[in-house]
């Protein structure tokens, strides 16, 4: 009997082990063999954005890459992001974020189309999804200046300023201001979307945060997370 206790006591974490590490990376490599998803809901919202001046100046700088929120993390994740999960559907998050981002610079311009539903009670844009905004917006402006390129919030101090009006395309500015080790500082600010030219933008909100990477992150850098 002690002998079978323990074959079982040494055989057991090690299977237990095993099987984990069969299937999780299986888990981990679905999004490659998933069909791509809708990126919007709102056309007319989209083409706005794409054929302002601030869009065609990004995307024709090559010092930016252009990419879709939903490309910059693993398509079994998006459930559990707010603009491409929970939130993201008509009169919702009507557009998959557009980011441009200058790794170098540490710069990121983000545009959003956000609908009816995204309101408090008082009819206008609820402070909540300002503050999940700014900080998914300046937490992807930073990323590339941490080691492993991963981190996770700190601190996040929002200044609230205005309130959009429901259906507003907005857009969110942000530049890492310091950048040591693992610590990583950026600063960004959300504004209305001018509709008309020469139209002032209206200020949302401006924030500070300051990004970290733990030391335990460094073993886990090959994940893809």
């Amino acid at each position: 009997m002690s002998i079978l206790r323990r074959f079982t006591r040494l055989t057991t974490p090690v299977l237990a082990f095993g099987a984990g590490l069969a299937l999780f990376p299986a888990e981990w490599r679905k999004s490659k063999f998933q069909p791509a998803k809708l990126t919007h809901f709102n056309k007319d919202a989209l083409d706005k954005i794409s054929k302002s001046d601030l869009f065609q100046q990004l995307k024709s700088d090559p010092n930016y890459k252009m990419y879709y929120n939903s490309q910059s993390f693993p398509q079994q994740h998006h459930k559990n992001f707010v603009s491409r999960g929970m939130l993201f559907g008509p009169d919702l998050f009507e557009v998959d974020p557009v980011v441009f981002l200058n790794e170098s610079s540490g710069e990121l311009t983000a545009f959003y189309h956000l609908g009816k539903e995204l309101v408090s009670g008082d009819g206008m844009l609820h402070n909540g999804i300002t503050s999940t905004i700014l900080d998914e917006g300046l937490c992807a402006c930073g990323f590339s200046k941490l080691p492993s390129k991963k981190g996770v919030t700190a601190n996040l101090s929002i200044d609230f300023k205005n309130q959009a009006q429901p259906q507003s395309t907005v857009v969110l500015r942000a530049r890492v201001e310091e950048a040591k080790g693992r610590k990583v500082v950026i600063k960004g600010n959300l504004l209305v979307f001018p509709t008309r030219i020469g139209e002032k933008p209206m200020e949302i909100a401006s924030a500070k945060c300051v990004l970290v990477e733990p030391r335990w992150f460094k073993y886990f850098r090959w994940l893809q997370i």
